[in-house]
């Protein structure tokens, strides 16, 4: 069944859990990633990759969830990377993705929260590249970045380009962020040349890009739920109040098994949704957007019921919880917040509806 994991991916699961379950947020995983070979898994293995996919893939972003590691995993792999797989030409595959498939090079995508558009404006040079201006806020892991994957604007319609973060006219600026265990930077362009490796059908496959940049992220948002819970359920079974642990009261068993059925249910939504290969586009878009929501919804209130139920030390700055809430508030933000996704599904559902009263 869709909503299952292979052999192989409860492997890697447990492989992941227990690798990382001693590091604590914000530690850097990204050695333990690339000797893992994590970096390939959802690229083809003609371009350096392991030719699995996007499920493979939320299977380590969920573990990433877990941890709460300090990584570009997302904004690299995930966001960059397939963004280049899927929606850019030829060309520009077999020049950039290798290095990103083996960690090599560090990638971020620079667009806006939907995606299909960004702040950045473009003008096509006579030798068919792109001179990029403009500034995009709220890029993940820009300022580190090695390379820059660019959703731009010219005067006939969206562009794909590429260019390193070093080249003269690129302005990186780190910005503070909710999320202690990432960066987030505003990027600018003035007078920038730029590689361009637009693909065909550039907007169609950006918002596909989209689709599987949402599952991956909801995976993430999973993990951060499961995390609070067995924090919560652990701490349940051995904190004491009147003499008697506080799980065994009911009024907390009920809390705690709302977390669960939260949980569980985001997780059987993504994993469905991450059989992207099963979807044509529309079905697509609605999968995702009801994968971010129930994850998104999942992980936040996962993070907030296992601090309150932890009372004062779930507060405390020591204690572990509030990185898992400022992931999980900081993740619920990106690729716009969840209203925009329930009309997703709205749109998706009541479509079928009038449809089927014809």
């Amino acid at each position: 069944m869709p909503i299952e994991l292979t052999v192989e991916q409860r492997d890697l699961q447990a492989a992941l859990t227990d690798a990382w379950s001693e590091h604590a947020p914000a530690q850097d995983v990204w050695p333990s990633i690339r000797e893992l070979g994590l970096t390939e898994i959802p690229f083809p293995e003609d371009l350096g990759g392991a030719g699995y996919g996007v499920k493979d893939a939320s299977v380590v972003m969920t573990a990433h969830g877990r941890c709460l590691g300090s990584s570009p995993y997302l904004s690299s792999v995930i966001m960059a990377g397939l963004t280049l797989l899927h929606a850019a030409d030829d060309e520009g595959r077999r020049a950039h993705l290798p290095a990103i498939a083996s960690g090599e090079r560090r990638a971020a995508l620079v667009c806006g929260p939907a995606v299909v558009s960004s702040s950045i404006g473009a003008e096509v040079t006579d030798e068919g590249t792109l001179v990029l201006n403009g500034r995009q806020d709220v890029v993940l892991d820009a300022a580190s970045a090695d390379v820059l994957v660019v959703v731009a604007h010219t005067a006939s319609g969206v562009e794909l380009a590429v260019v390193d973060g070093s080249s003269a006219g690129v302005g990186r600026h780190q910005r503070e962020s909710l999320d202690l265990t990432r960066e987030f930077a505003t990027v600018e362009f003035t007078g920038v040349e730029a590689t361009r490796v637009t693909g065909p059908y550039l907007e169609e496959r950006l918002r596909r890009v989209r689709s599987l940049l949402m599952i991956a992220l909801a995976a993430e948002q999973v993990g951060i739920a499961r995390q609070c819970l067995e924090m919560t359920v652990d701490y349940a079974k051995t904190r004491q109040q009147f003499g008697r642990t506080i799980g065994s009261f009911q009024a907390l068993k009920h809390r705690l098994v709302d977390m669960l059925v939260a949980t569980e249910l985001a997780e059987a939504t993504v994993l469905d949704a991450a059989d992207v290969d099963r979807f044509v586009d529309a079905d697509l878009a609605e999968r995702a957007a009801s994968a971010r929501v129930l994850a998104s919804r999942a992980a936040m209130y996962a993070a907030e019921e296992a601090i309150q139920i932890h009372g004062g030390i779930g507060f405390t700055w020591e204690h572990p919880l509030h990185h898992h809430f400022r992931r999980a508030k900081t993740d619920q933000l990106l690729f716009q917040d969840d209203d925009v996704h329930v009309d997703t599904v709205a749109r998706a559902m009541l479509g079928r509806v009038r449809a089927a009263s014809v």
